[in-house]
């Protein structure tokens, strides 16, 4: 043969499969355009010399990796959908005399074009709109950066190499395909699988075990160090049960369904439930793999649009007061007099300070034996914090500076104060054991003005008011060699003028902390907060990229699922129409059918988000989201918009598969 007939035949085959065709070079284009996007974000020069975008960068260049794989593992998975629907095609080409090194040479020429369309129209695409979504980064993370169209080179190299890659592995997969089978195995691979699967109770078992450790552990879980750990396993823990339930649980639910008389005797019940239980082995994985994109579409959204729009919430929580300073070796008289030259300024300015707070203690790294019984614990490693509570002791006298209250404590009593988001540590009135020190609780304070330095360590923190230093110092000994404790100070301000007297005020406070020469540092709110716009643009412009990838691939998994269902089921029921199955019934099965195949993974979907609502929260804790409402608002906001996507996505692949199957 010669060699134009293999391109004719190529270029035939795709548009004679345009249905499957056509979808997947529109996926290939896209996801060519998206690595070639955030690719050309990472090698910008302009947005590398702004001030704040090197954190910026770091976390898009995260997403480099990621896009990559999913673009291997994706496009090889709607790669076996179109050899599915070509084996009985190849087939008859063998059998007209065809043979399989020119069916390999004709497939090697269609992968050729597809690989080149896809590369080339994704490259095009890729650039056209790198700009408007490097315009959308730079409006989500607040910076600036003049308007010059610029392709990346090495955006370019990146791209083209790794798809040649892909193909490349796709071709030599789909040539692997043919030449292991013969021609009669071709000709029926899509009959293939149609003996009624037995029930796998073991993996089903195996399935809700997995399922109920991960939410277990979802639940369980309360310190937001202890989920950073913890969370990769629980997200393990039930993609594994995920697959497990669908493979074998989704086969147990619809035997008991065909059991149940009452429901499986109605028309449209009837051919949904037997056809699905006897290709339930191949619809399990894609109905696995729309549930793990739908429930990480979900969680990225959600959680990145929340911690963008809970800014003001993070930066309060981070930085409980507009002027902030910490001291590691605190000196009393030294920070008597900072304050003392504070007041006598802001007076003569007219500032009004409208909250001070100001203390020296010592922060002991402790572990909860029981109700009132703690021990100090040896520093050893990231376990350690996340299985411990920071306790900070401090004298009462600097109690009654703060709160212009005169408490007087002996020196085994204390005066106890626990932060609403303390989950460790239980403390009530009564004796408190310390190691072997014990102190008499004589109240629990109802507020008390801490520093953000908690939100900070991401970890739980006790206040403990003891009656003098000398206290505080007994405890720092016995806690040295194990931690190394310091006694330090912290300083903390929120002043009322307006926007020019603040900044001129606080600029004049962080003067002072200099000279006074304070060991430690400043922080002011303020200075932070485009940094915290630039990073959490970043996590939020990542959330909707990805939130898109996926989404897409959710699509087109629903699309090829249904279509290649709907070519498997034509005969079906063309034959249940010529024994008198009217077109109304047929659509009334399908409905029921269709309906039932999109509706599981999203309930699933939801559950999973639900059950991992309580680590999540702790996960944002660690980012200094501590505005559990707003997260849940986002959350139910999210799933709303994606069910009507979901909708929409079900009507189309409703209609195309009635299309074929009619």
């Amino acid at each position: 043969m010669r060699s134009f007939l293999y391109s004719k035949l190529a270029l035939t085959n795709i548009k004679k499969n345009s249905k499957t065709y056509i979808p997947y070079l529109l996926t290939g284009t896209l996801t060519v355009a998206m690595y070639y996007i955030i690719n050309s974000i990472v090698f910008n020069e302009g947005i590398k010399e702004m001030p704040g975008a090197g954190s910026l960068t770091q976390i898009i260049g995260m997403g480099i990796g990621i896009v990559a794989i999913f673009a291997c593992i994706f496009l090889f998975y709607t790669n076996s959908f179109l050899m599915k629907q070509r084996k009985k095609e190849l087939g008859l080409y063998n059998v007209l005399g065809m043979g399989k090194r020119h069916i390999a040479k004709m497939m090697l020429l269609e992968t050729a074009m597809t690989a080149v369309f896809d590369i080339a129209a994704g490259l095009v695409c890729g650039m056209v709109f790198s700009k408007l979504m490097f315009l959308l980064l730079l409006k989500i993370s607040r910076l600036s950066t003049p308007l010059t169209f610029i392709i990346e080179p090495k955006a370019i190299v990146m791209t083209v190499v790794l798809f040649i890659c892909i193909f490349g592995v796709t071709m030599l997969y789909n040539m692997w395909q043919v030449f292991r089978v013969n021609t009669i195995e071709l000709l029926h691979a899509k009959n293939q699988g149609e003996r009624e699967p037995k029930t796998k109770w073991l993996l089903a078992v195996i399935g809700v075990i997995c399922i109920g450790a991960g939410y277990g552990i979802a639940i369980k879980v309360e310190q937001p160090l202890e989920a950073l750990v913890m969370f990769f396993v629980a997200v393990l823990l039930v993609i594994i049960g995920t697959y497990a339930l669908f493979a074998a649980g989704s086969i147990a639910f619809l035997k008991m369904l065909r059991k149940n008389k009452t429901y499986y005797y109605k028309t449209n019940h009837f051919i949904s439930v037997s056809g699905m239980i006897y290709r339930m082995k191949q619809n399990a994985v894609g109905l696995a793999n729309i549930c793990i994109l739908s429930t990480m579409v979900l969680v990225m959204v959600s959680t990145t649009v929340s911690l963008y729009a809970g800014i003001n919430n993070v930066l309060e929580t981070r930085f409980p007061y507009e002027f902030g300073g910490e001291i590691s070796d605190a000196d009393s008289g030294k920070m008597m007099a900072f304050q003392e030259n504070v007041r006598n300024e802001a007076k003569a300015r007219g500032i009004t300070i409208a909250k001070e707070v100001g203390y020296q203690g010592a922060s002991l790294l402790v572990t909860p034996r029981g109700e009132n019984d703690v021990e100090l614990v040896k520093i050893d490693g990231m376990e350690t914090y996340s299985a411990s509570a920071v306790l900070t002791v401090l004298p009462v006298y600097w109690y009654n500076s703060m709160s212009g209250s005169d408490v007087k404590l002996n020196s085994d009593e204390a005066i106890a104060y626990l932060p609403e988001r303390n989950k460790t540590l239980e403390m009530g009135k009564g004796t408190f054991r310390l190691d072997e020190h014990e102190f008499q609780i004589t109240g629990i304070l109802d507020e008390f003005m801490s520093s953000g330095t908690e939100a900070m360590l991401a970890m739980d923190t006790v206040y403990l008011i003891v009656s003098d230093e000398e206290v505080v110092r007994m405890l720092m000994d016995e806690a040295e060699e194990l931690q190394g404790a310091t006694l330090s100070g912290t300083l903390g301000y929120d002043i009322k003028g307006s926007k020019a007297e603040k900044e001129s005020f606080l600029s004049w406070m962080e003067e002072e902390f200099t000279k006074a020469g304070f060991g430690g540092h400043v922080e002011i709110r303020e200075n932070y907060r485009m940094e915290f716009y630039t990073f959490y643009g970043g996590f939020l412009f990542l959330g909707i990229f990805f939130g898109s990838l996926f989404l897409m691939a959710t699509v087109l998994i629903i699309y090829y699922k249904q279509i290649s269902e709907g070519y498997d089921d034509k005969e079906r029921f063309q034959i249940m129409q010529k024994v008198g199955m009217s077109k109304k019934e047929v659509r009334k099965s399908i409905r029921s059918q269709v309906v039932s195949v999109f509706a599981l993974p999203l309930i699933v979907a939801v559950i999973h988000i639900c059950a991992a609502f309580k680590l999540i929260t702790r996960l944002l804790a660690v980012m200094n989201l501590s505005d559990v409402g707003l997260f849940r608002n986002c959350t139910i906001l999210t799933v709303g918009i994606f069910a009507v996507i979901y909708g929409i996505v079900y009507g189309i692949t409703a209609r195309e598969y009635y299309k074929i199957v009619n």
